[in-house]
């Protein structure tokens, strides 16, 4: 079993059921936060709770949002956690994956799930999706659903992760691109 953070309600529904589905046979006990700030002040207790029940490791996922650069964002976290971000990879109990700008970015990266989907979009992946995030999402949805329709994050979330490939995908996003390496790394620690 390896333990996950997450920020919100569709970041759990879109990782407890991609996850399953692309590492079968590994657990894993994705829990949400409710928030950013919740998310970064929880990951201390996060870090002892999935060392005390003895997961091989941790998997922490959140946007970087306004802050500049990902060293900022580090440092909004306890020194020990930290520490522990900046490990070799190898040694590192705790993976911080980071979605540049947010991780409808991510989803933007999989032209292929997006068009399952959302199948009366024209819409094919830029060549980094980090300029895009929730907005041009929220333009795909009105053009599938008209104009009036506002994104339902958790229902797009559970609907994508049954079609979506991070092999696809990191090819338009370097960040999903370093943090599917970490979450990789860090199923290589169940094995």
């Amino acid at each position: 079993m390896i333990g996950v953070g997450v920020e919100g309600p569709s970041d759990m529904e879109f990782w407890r059921k991609y996850l399953h589905r692309v590492f079968s046979g590994v657990r894993f006990d994705v829990r949400t936060l409710k928030n950013r700030a919740k998310l970064i002040a929880a990951t201390p207790r996060l870090l002892e709770t999935f060392r005390d029940v003895h997961y091989p490791a941790g998997i922490i996922i959140l946007d970087i949002d306004k802050n500049p650069c990902v060293r900022d964002l580090l440092e909004l976290f306890d020194v020990p956690v930290q520490r522990e971000f900046r490990k070799p990879l190898g040694e590192r109990y705790l993976h911080l994956c980071v979605a540049v700008r947010k991780v409808e970015c991510w989803f933007l990266a999989d032209a292929e799930a997006i068009k399952a989907v959302l199948p009366d979009v024209s819409y094919s992946a830029p060549n980094d999706t980090r300029l895009w995030g929730i907005g041009k999402l929220d333009r795909l949805w009105k053009q599938q659903y008209g104009e009036a329709a506002t994104l339902n994050k958790i229902d797009f979330a559970k609907r994508l992760a049954p079609k979506f490939s991070a092999d696809r995908a990191i090819g338009h996003s370097a960040s999903l691109r370093i943090a599917w390496d970490r979450i990789k790394s860090a199923v290589a620690r169940t094995g």
